[in-house]
C-alpha cells in the first residue's frame, strides 16, 4: 500500500478522502494523504458555506442598476460610491466571472461622410478596371479623408 500520497492540493485530498470515507476510516485516510483530521472536518464544515454570497448580491445589484454596461473596474467604483463597500478589483472580476456577467462592448460609430450626409459622390468611371494600356493613362487616388466643398 502507498505510504504517502502527495498529489494535488489539500482541497483535492479532502475531496478524495470524502469519497473514500464510506469504505475506509477517516483517520487512516488522513494519515495516508498526510493531512490533519481536524483539517478534513473543517473542510466538511465550510464546504457548504458561500463566503461571497453578500458580495455576489451587491455586484449583481450594481450590474443590473447600470444595465450591464460597465465592466469590473467601473463596478468596483460604483460599489464604493453607491454602497460604501471597498472591494478589490480582482475579487469583483472573479465574482463577475462566477455569475457569468460581462460588460456590453459598445461599438464605435464610424460615419461615412459622403454617403450618410447626402453629399455629392463621384461616379465610378473605372469600374475597378485599373489596368492601363500605356503609362499615365489612368490616375487614381483616395480622397475620402479630405472634406471639400462643391
Amino acid at each position: 500500500m502507498f505510504r504517502n500520497l502527495d498529489t494535488g492540493g489539500e482541497e483535492q485530498k479532502f475531496r478524495t478522502i470524502e469519497t473514500a470515507a464510506e469504505s475506509y476510516p477517516v483517520s487512516t485516510l488522513c494519515k495516508l494523504f498526510n493531512v490533519s483530521r481536524s483539517g478534513y472536518y473543517a473542510f466538511l464544515k465550510r464546504k457548504h458555506i458561500d463566503k461571497d454570497q453578500e458580495a455576489k448580491a451587491l455586484i449583481q445589484n450594481v450590474y443590473n442598476r447600470y444595465n450591464g454596461v460597465y465592466g469590473y473596474r467601473q463596478i468596483q467604483l460604483f460599489l464604493l460610491q453607491d454602497h460604501g463597500v471597498q472591494m478589490n478589483h480582482k475579487k469583483v472580476l472573479r465574482i463577475m466571472q462566477l455569475l457569468g456577467v460581462r460588460s456590453q462592448v459598445r461599438r464605435k460609430h464610424r460615419k461615412n461622410y459622403a454617403s450618410s450626409t447626402g453629399e455629392r459622390v463621384a461616379k465610378n468611371l473605372l469600374k475597378q478596371d485599373f489596368h492601363a494600356s500605356r503609362p499615365a493613362e489612368k490616375w487614381v487616388t483616395d480622397i475620402t479623408q479630405y472634406r471639400v466643398g462643391d
